[in-house]
């Protein structure tokens, strides 16, 4: 009985109230005494008082609901190793985990496969030339579940214009065929997503921006609560929360190390850079 009642409201609501009444239950009601919510003030509660009854994906639990995407309060939650991720139609949700993956960059692997990639010089690289055109295609090939909402997409674009969100392109010849965007501050970087249209792209971006920080003395890229097992795959383990925000405070607290995102890779070379990588973390070479 009360399913059919709750089935006709939505129709109703669909077809005469345009969700309204979904809206008003989604924003003020679904959550209300479950989690945190925040107000104008910049402030985020305690890891610890996440309500793990509330969970997305294998480890993410439920820190704050509500608040805005300001770069204020986006920069902050970067700072807290908090993260927002929600979907069309939700309030704004903030979630935290009692895990991280993350992926040193002294550990980073690399596949013969990509070798006789990076040797062969098949791909080009560049920086913050397509920011746009990237974030469009992360949140394209991700039409069945998307974080990238179009609030979240303009809260990119706005973070980027203020210099905290860059773009590692992939072309192949004059097209664009893979590319991650993700957040830096101080020597921090968290891949926010990434996307690729030809085989092995995509790890072709994230072994460059790796070695080439870790040259620049990051020590970790953060990979956020999802260890899937191409990040594994690559070399990403997974850290328990305190170790993680220990890692996060010392990073974010370094000086900005790059002044100029897009020259990241000008006059760079890609297969001494991994020669040198080798070398110095003593790892087996690669035939």
């Amino acid at each position: 009985m009360l399913k059919k009642l709750k089935s006709q409201l939505l129709k109703f609501d669909n077809r005469f109230l345009n969700g309204k009444i979904k809206s008003f239950y989604t924003h003020h009601i679904q959550y209300k005494g479950k989690a945190y919510f925040l107000t104008k003030e910049l402030y985020f509660p305690p890891h610890t008082s996440s309500n793990k009854n509330i969970c997305m994906g294998p480890a993410d639990q439920l820190l704050a609901v509500g608040g805005d995407l300001t770069p204020e309060r986006i920069i902050l939650a970067f700072k807290s190793g908090i993260y927002p991720s929600s979907v069309i139609g939700q309030p704004n949700l903030w979630w935290t985990s009692e895990i991280r993956c993350v992926l040193f960059t002294n550990h980073i692997h690399v596949s013969k496969i990509m070798w006789r990639l990076i040797k062969h010089n098949t791909f080009r690289l560049t920086v913050d030339k397509a920011f746009y055109d990237v974030v469009n295609a992360c949140a394209e090939s991700r039409e069945d579940y998307t974080w990238l909402t179009p609030d979240r997409r303009k809260s990119c674009c706005t973070l980027h214009d203020l210099g905290y969100k860059h773009s590692i392109e992939v072309w192949q010849d004059e097209n664009l065929i893979a590319g991650l965007f993700g957040f830096s501050l101080g020597s921090y970087f968290y891949i926010s997503s990434m996307f690729t249209r030809v085989n092995h792209a995509s790890k072709f971006a994230m072994i460059a921006l790796t070695i080439r920080l870790e040259e620049l003395n990051f020590t970790m890229l953060d990979c956020g609560t999802w260890p899937t097992d191409h990040l594994k795959s690559m070399g990403a383990v997974i850290i328990d929360r305190d170790d993680f925000l220990e890692l996060l405070d010392q990073s974010i607290n370094a000086p900005d190390i790059i002044n100029n995102w897009e020259d990241l890779f000008e006059n760079w070379n890609f297969c001494q850079a991994v020669r040198n990588h080798i070398d110095k973390n003593n790892l087996d070479p690669i035939a």
